[in-house]
Order: C-alpha cells, then sequence, then structure tokens
C-alpha cells in the first residue's frame, strides 16, 4: 500500500500505483486499514508515519520506523558496526547552556528527528559553537510553521562526530528474505566546507560502480542488527578511506519530494516500481549499457531570508535558462515547503555542476512590493 502527503506526489509513483494497482491512502486519511507482516508499505514522506503509529503501533514496519527516525537510538544500534563514531544525545535546552569546551570538534549538530538539512550545522572549531546553536535554534523556530513534530522534532538535539568522507544517498529495500536491494544510487557535491544543503545530487555509471558492491555487504551487516524484510528507505553514508558510517536512515520512503525519479531518467529504474514487484537491478548489465552522461536533480529553495508569503512571482523560464540539457521541471507549488522547482537535468561536465552549485536564486524570486503604512 501506499500512504501519500498530497502537497508533493511524483508523477511515476501515481502511475506505478495505478499501473500496479496499489492502494492508496493518504496521511490525514479516516478509513481503516489491515497490515499483516509481510505487507509492503511506502510513503512519500515522514509525516506519512503517523497514521501508521495511530492504526498499527505495534506493526514491524512502524517500530522499525521509531528506531531509524530516531537518529540517537539508530547510532547506538550501529555501535557494534562503527565502533569508535562519537555522538552524543542532549535536550534543546542543554544544548543552550552547555560547557562545549569538551566537545570534540569537529562536530555536526542537528535535531535527533529531523528532515532534509533544517537544523543541521558543521561547527569545526570552538568559536563556530555560539553561532551554530543560535542558527539551529532559528531553524528550529521557523520548520514549526511548516513541519509537524513526527517529521522535525527539535526538543532533543543530536552531537555527532563530523565525518571527512564522500556523501552518497541510496534508495533500497531489504526484500521478503531481508536482503538488501538498492535501486538508486546518488552522489552529493557541496559548494563549501560548512554547506548543508540538498542543492545538487546526482548519478552516473561511474558513480555506480565506486559504491554500489561494498554498499551492499554494509547493508547486509546492518540488517543483520535490524532484521528487516519488505522495507524500503533512504539512507545517507559518508565513505572514508577505511569505513562506510551512515549519517541517517529515512524510514519507508525513499529520496524527498520525487527526487528518486532521477533514477529513473539515468537507468530507467523507478523505485517504487521495483519495490512493489520484487524487481532487483542487475547493476553490472544496467552499467555495461549506460552512457556515460551525468544525471542529477536540483532542488531550488527560496533563500531563508526571504517569506514565501511575499513572493510574487518565481522567474521559472529564467532559471530553466541556466541549464544546458533539462529532462523535467517540476515545478512546486506548495505553501509549506521552501523549494520551489525539483529540475532534473542531463550534463557531460562537472563544470555545469560547480556552475549550477553555487547560482543565487534570489534574482529569480519577484517579491511583493510593501506599501508604506499610510500616517
Amino acid at each position: 500500500m501506499l500512504i501519500l502527503e498530497n502537497q508533493i506526489v511524483s508523477p511515476y509513483l501515481v502511475q506505478t500505483a495505478l499501473h500496479q494497482s496499489i492502494p492508496i491512502y493518504y496521511s490525514n486519511d479516516e478509513r481503516s486499514f489491515q497490515l499483516d507482516d509481510e505487507s509492503k508499505v511506502l510513503t512519500n514522506s515522514e509525516s506519512c508515519l503517523t497514521l501508521l503509529e495511530e492504526q498499527h503501533p505495534d506493526h514491524p514496519h512502524t517500530r522499525s520506523s521509531a528506531l531509524v527516525k530516531d537518529k540517537a537510538e539508530f547510532r547506538e544500534l550501529l555501535s557494534s558496526i562503527n565502533e569508535d563514531y562519537f555522538f552524543r544525545r542532549v535536550s534543546l535546552e542543554e544544548l543552550l547552556h552547555m560547557d562545549h569546551d569538551a566537545v570534540p570538534y569537529p562536530v555536526v549538530i542537528k535535531p535527533n528527528r529531523g528532515y532534509s538539512s533544517v537544523g543541521v550545522y558543521i561547527v569545526k572549531e570552538k568559536q563556530d559553537w555560539e553561532k551554530a546553536v543560535r542558527g539551529l535554534y532559528s531553524d528550529l523556530t521557523l520548520s514549526k510553521q511548516m513541519y509537524s513534530e513526527s517529521v522535525v522534532d527539535g526538543e532533543q538535539i543530536i552531537i555527532e562526530e563530523w565525518i571527512n568522507g564522500q556523501e552518497y544517498a541510496f534508495d533500497c529495500y531489504f526484500d521478503k528474505q531481508g536482503q538488501p536491494v538498492i535501486l538508486s544510487v546518488l552522489k552529493r557535491i557541496f559548494s563549501h566546507d560548512q554547506d548543508t544543503s540538498d542543492r545538487i545530487y546526482y548519478t552516473s555509471k561511474a558513480v555506480v560502480n565506486e559504491i554500489q558492491t561494498e554498499m551492499v555487504e554494509y547493508l547486509d551487516v546492518l540488517n543483520q542488527r535490524l532484521e528487516l524484510r519488505n522495507y524500503p528507505f533512504h539512507i545517507e553514508v559518508r565513505k572514508t578511506s577505511d569505513a562506510i558510517i551512515p549519517i541517517e536512515m529515512n524510514p519507508l520512503r525513499f529520496a524527498g519530494i520525487g527526487t528518486t525519479d532521477v533514477s529513473q531518467y539515468a537507468f530507467q529504474i523507478q523505485a517504487a516500481d521495483y519495490y512493489f514487484s520484487d524487481q532487483k537491478p542487475d547493476w553490472q548489465t544496467v552499467t555495461d549499457h549506460a552512457d556515460d552522461a551525468i544525471y542529477g536533480f536540483f532542488c531550488a529553495d527560496v533563500p531563508l531570508h526571504i517569506s514565501r508569503n511575499l513572493i510574487e512571482e518565481i522567474k521559472h523560464d529564467e532559471l530553466m535558462s541556466e541549464f544546458s540539457q533539462i529532462l523535467e521541471y517540476r515545478n512546486l507549488e506548495t505553501a509549506n515547503d521552501r523549494t520551489f522547482a525539483v529540475i532534473f537535468f542531463k550534463t557531460e561536465s562537472m563544470e555545469e555542476m560547480e556552475y549550477l552549485l553555487n547560482i543565487d536564486l534570489e534574482p529569480f524570486i519577484k517579491q511583493k512590493q510593501m506599501k508604506e503604512e499610510v500616517k
């Protein structure tokens, strides 16, 4: 079954549901539904988990999702795999007043329950601490207007070791035997060492070949602890010279706001279709037949200092002209998400990727003129 948050729904996900006659429920649905232990469940947003918690609190999917969504609990479980990794959970109040002299910099601070990069800050040195904490507090205050507590909950904060390594993201599922199946392999790039935005992820046959086999082995070890079956998820990791270390695991969904569809464009793999029909990509064959191009998605976000309520117009046509080859421009008209478009694109060069990564989006946003108050 599918549980959908109805504001941002991938057209490919809708096609899969219609083609396979998958029952659809919504995050605010009042209909009851039955689940057995072998049932397949996919959502398009973690806000949908509330429906599972209300109707089937003891289902294996519900219990497992609560564990992996709690970053500190997930870290505890991972400690037997990544034994030397530092993390600590504190309350927001403790964070605001703690003595940070003993913190083993560099670290990352972020909400224990979070979404995207909301409230995520890299703190390289002691003198950066106060600024990062103020930024996190501000982000959490703003996020209360956009996300439910099931998606972003800032009452608990995790402080964890910053991992110096390449970041990847994967859409996957564990099959009915608990074996890992990778459906999408994405690589993340940053504009600078303090960047935590989700602007660009990309894939290619080279990206798949550099980590796919090693990641399957890691997921196999991970599921010896989790013991999940028929379970879809999105997982972000960093790869160092000697280890793979998860950053977070997002339960019962693939890459957010439909961005998992980049694998459809690159390799004709539709993640939801593969999950519900028990298909497994033969990555060797897939990459042997793939071209050498780079396929990516670009999340166009409203800058934090601009209120969505004060936007008169988004200059979509002008933004489109910045790309050499657009595969799909997906305009997102939603009031409670800062992303106003997801752009799937193809390029032959990393130079274009670097250019797109550093575009200032403010010139593409026309703001309303504020009338002077008559005195």
